[in-house]
């Protein structure tokens, strides 16, 4: 986990500039197999909420991936995400229901850059609604993984 105030704001800003990149410079159509990639990350998480396993969510993240919530907890690595993953089943159970709705997504050379909003609902009554902006990126053997995903904070406004 990163702890310190600066790391969270340096993660952040990051996330920032990756998104400001997207947005400015000209987007090329997403690849075939990005899309299919993606496609499949997503629904890993639906699977993997679904039936309360971990194994399933974590695959989809490069080895040093970054995983912002929606307060700014930044988990760093991926055994910080399957920490993270662990803790939210442990208190949450599995989710009855979830689903991802992706809501637009470009790419730049070796990333893609998607932004959406993931839901579950819980036995226990919880549920989570999040808007998300995820990078993936294409690894050496040409798969895709994500390197950073960050939660963006509720503002009513879904």
């Amino acid at each position: 986990m990163i702890d310190s105030r600066s790391g969270v704001c340096k993660a952040i800003a990051t996330l920032g500039l990756l998104l400001a990149a997207a947005c400015f410079a000209p987007g090329q159509a997403i690849e075939p197999a990005a899309r299919q990639a993606v496609d499949a990350g997503n629904q890993a998480w639906i699977d993997g909420m679904k039936l309360g396993q971990v194994a399933p969510i974590v695959a989809t993240y490069t080895e040093n991936a970054l995983d912002c919530g929606p307060t700014g907890e930044c988990s760093s690595g991926r055994a910080a995400i399957e920490q993270s993953i662990k803790k939210l089943l442990a208190q949450r159970g599995h989710a009855q229901a979830a689903q991802v709705t992706s809501l637009g997504s470009v790419q730049q050379g070796d990333f893609v850059y998607e932004w959406g909003r993931a839901e579950a609902s819980f036995a226990d009554g919880s549920s989570l609604l999040d808007r998300y902006l995820t990078v993936w990126h294409r690894e050496a053997g040409g798969g895709w993984k994500i390197f950073r995903n960050m939660v963006i904070p509720n503002d009513g406004k879904q």
